[in-house]
């Protein structure tokens, strides 16, 4: 059996699809548009696990992306949105060397918000890029900006983020706008709190995906700060308060009247991350920024919004409070919820029963900001997420079903992952972006597959 799941995880043929995303391990920061977080076409790992560091410099570093089996992207960005802004960077993930950079600038306003968006590879091969409210499709071999769109902000205020995007199974973009307002102390956190506290509408877009026309538009009726989430025909979205989702037609988003609002904060609990999709269930968790309050998990059905499941995975472990920037992975194929809060310094797996609701399958120490990655088969499935102590941070290999340590890294930051993911290649490479604005690639010393 393990021979035979090893043979499957090796044998993806990149290339360009008809749905959402290119063919390849890695194409989108969460793989789909349902954010699960489970990457199929990847192998377990265990035992040693050896590292490379790339020689340039990637600050600050938000995600990685493949193409095919000689392509790796890295998307970043600057302090300064308009010297600096985002970037995307081709890398030979053999000689781990950069081909080129493209910078994506945005100009106005002045002095305005840096805050990471997102890249992806499309289902028809090009590279596309938000960064500020700036998107752009970009040439996968010579990184030539072939279009640039500007997204709507507001003109009197301080900078939208348009903090990640979504591709549809037609090949049109959804993206989705923070807008910060005013806020005393810069930087890309700082300016979450100031947007919570501001609380100034959020705006989403369609977009086709040739020229960037922009199709439609909507401001949905509570302020989203995590991101947009795309499954079953219907784009779901986690409020300031509640849950909700749009029904999708052709370019065009309709609230859905049907379905929800639910909530899924109460008391002092602060907004939620993005939400993703566990089978015939819509998951958020709370407290994306810093609280006083645990961590809630909210399960939702997506066919009837009355039927809820909430736990609490950390309450009563002695959290002094509760805080994680980056959302649940979700594992339908074994019903599972992983989940971990940074200030808890706790991980947990849930399973989720149709009927019954929430158990907790395990808990262990975990110090990360990350989001984790879910490879290999359901029967040997694996969770990579960095881990930071005393001596730094390293990349480990968790069963999800047990939660034991099956492979680690050596320490490769003395400072936290600004929280991204661990993404899976080719070959059975990991590539790992630290907080020090470094590429390391990590492989595993197991026979790679092809």
């Amino acid at each position: 059996m393990l021979l035979l799941a090893a043979a499957a995880c090796a044998a993806l043929a990149p290339g360009p699809s008809h749905g959402a995303y290119y063919k390849t391990i890695a194409p989108f920061e969460h793989f789909t548009s349902a954010r699960t977080q489970v990457f199929p076409h990847t192998c377990p790992v265990h035992g040693e696990v050896r590292a490379r560091m790339a020689p340039a410099d990637y600050t600050t570093p938000y995600i990685a992306v493949t193409r095919n089996r000689d392509q790796l992207y890295v998307y970043g960005y600057g302090a300064d949105a308009a010297t600096q802004g985002g970037y995307v960077a081709d890398v030979d993930p053999n000689t781990l060397r950069e081909r080129w950079r493209t910078r994506i600038r945005d100009l106005s306003p002045p002095g305005q918000w840096s805050y990471p968006g997102v890249m992806a590879v499309h289902g028809n091969g090009f590279l596309y890029a938000v960064y500020g409210n700036v998107l752009v499709k970009l040439d996968p071999t010579s990184g030539r900006t072939l279009v640039r769109r500007q997204l709507p902000e507001d003109p009197a205020g301080t900078g939208a983020a348009y903090n990640g995007f979504v591709v549809l199974p037609d090949g049109n973009i959804v993206a989705k706008k923070i807008e910060r307002g005013p806020c005393a102390t810069p930087g890309a956190i700082q300016g979450l709190v100031c947007s919570a506290t501001n609380a100034l509408p959020s705006r989403i877009v369609v977009v086709e995906p040739r020229r960037l026309r922009i199709l439609s538009s909507v401001v949905p009726p509570e302020p989203v700060t995590g991101r947009v989430t795309f499954g079953g025909g219907h784009l779901y979205a986690a409020g300031h308060d509640s849950l909700f989702r749009y029904r999708y037609r052709k370019g065009r988003l309709r609230y859905d009247e049907g379905w929800g609002p639910v909530t899924y904060r109460t008391g002092g609990q602060l907004p939620g991350t993005g939400p993703g999709l566990l089978g015939g269930f819509l998951v958020v968790q709370t407290n994306f920024l810093p609280s006083s309050a645990p961590l809630t998990v909210t399960a939702v059905s997506v066919r009837d919004s009355h039927t809820v499941f909430r736990i609490r995975p950390f309450a009563g472990t002695g959290a002094s409070g509760s805080w994680i920037v980056s959302k649940p992975a979700l594992d339908a194929a074994n019903r599972t919820v992983v989940t971990h809060d940074t200030s808890a310094g706790q991980m947990a797996a849930l399973r989720l029963d149709p009927r019954r609701g929430f158990t907790v399958r395990w808990r262990r120490t975990l110090h990360s900001l990350d989001f984790s990655a879910l490879i290999g088969d359901a029967a040997h499935r694996q969770i990579v997420i960095p881990d930071r102590s005393a001596a730094g941070e390293r990349v480990l290999w968790l069963s999800e079903r047990t939660g034991r340590l099956q492979a680690q890294s050596k320490v490769l930051s003395a400072s936290a992952a600004p929280g991204n993911i661990v993404t899976p290649g080719f070959a059975r490479r990991f590539f790992y972006l630290s907080g020090e604005g470094r590429l390391w690639r990590l492989d595993s010393a197991a026979k790679r597959g092809v």
